[in-house]
């Protein structure tokens, strides 16, 4: 027992000399253990990103909540807090909520016409064939297109005095001349369609990666017990593919909230108010108004209300995605 005590108390007395000596002892055996200095390093790397994304990020969103409590105004001087004055002209305004209405109408209708659409793209993309590679390249033609350039483009081609349109409508016989973008129905068939041409490829690209990545194996046994196409489709691939259905939703819902570009340049919220989206309606009232504090309480209304919808979303799909659920 003294034979082995000795060696016990040398390690010892080498620990607590390492631990004065500012070493670190803890790791694994055979690894030799990291200084203060070493283990400090990345973050000494990190820190300048780490502060410029705090500076982009965090201190923008806490300069927004705290004038959402206060009525300040660009061109007014020095405001002062307010309490929730600003969230309760936010709810009860008739006009905000006009905007919020039309803005959830807006994202309902778009993602479930490009979800219906991007899949029925996707099944026969899904095959790789030489000819699909091709049009699965031309489909990220308008997902690359910025929107404030898709907008202008549309909004050139819709002109009623030298528009496309306007010209081969007149050619097949219809009225000439006709302003679509002067209806508040027309306005909102276009708004909706600029949407479906470029974010509907978005969609069809990840349905059809999720349809190239699912096992044959059930098909085939389903096929040699004679179910037809659409059994197939209704009880294998549907079901495998609810995940990449609910990741495709719940991605192009977020971007359709922050649609802004194309209500702007193609409406700029008309006719009257009939297209001003609640984002269309912050930007008046915050830089054409210039009622900041009015404005940031508006934008926190609606995170808030983001922040409930999503995860109720995910929490739904994702049920869904459940095969005991299906």
């Amino acid at each position: 027992m003294k034979a082995t005590a000795a060696p016990l108390d040398a390690t010892l007395t080498v620990d607590a000399s390492r631990r004065a000596d500012g070493l670190a002892t803890a790791g694994p055996r055979g690894r030799k253990p990291l200084t203060w200095k070493k283990r400090s390093t990345p973050w000494v790397y990190m820190a300048p990103a780490m502060f410029v994304l705090l500076l982009m990020t965090v201190a923008p969103a806490i300069f927004i909540f705290y004038s959402a409590f206060r009525n300040d105004k660009i061109l007014g001087g020095v405001g002062k807090f307010v309490g929730l004055d600003n969230f309760i002209t936010a709810v009860t305004n008739a006009s905000v909520q006009h905007a919020f209405l039309i803005t959830f109408g807006f994202v309902a209708v778009a993602v479930i016409l490009e979800m219906i659409l991007g899949f029925a793209l996707a099944l026969p993309l899904a095959a790789q064939t030489r000819a699909n590679k091709v049009g699965a390249a031309l489909m990220l033609l308008p997902f690359a297109v910025t929107p404030a350039v898709a907008a202008m483009v549309f909004k050139q081609l819709l002109n009623p005095n030298y528009g496309w349109l306007g010209y081969y409508l007149g050619v097949f016989g219809f009225p000439k001349g006709v302003d679509l973008l002067g209806d508040p129905t027309s306005a909102w068939i276009v708004l909706v369609i600029l949407d479906m041409w470029q974010w509907t490829p978005f969609i069809a690209l990840i349905l059809m990666a999720g349809l190239q990545s699912l096992p044959g194996e059930p098909r085939e046994a389903a096929m040699v017990d004679g179910a037809t196409p659409w059994q197939m489709f209704r009880h294998i691939t549907f079901p495998a593919m609810v995940p990449f259905i609910a990741i495709a939703a719940v991605l192009r819902t977020i971007q359709a909230f922050k649609t802004f570009d194309s209500f702007k340049i193609l409406t700029g919220g008309g006719p009257g108010e009939s297209t001003e989206i609640i984002n269309l309606g912050i930007f008046r009232v915050g830089l054409q108004s210039f009622n900041v504090g009015l404005a940031c309480a508006l934008g926190v209304v609606f995170l808030i209300i983001l922040s409930l919808l999503i995860p109720f979303m995910l929490r739904i799909i994702g049920r869904r995605a459940d095969p005991e659920e299906m």
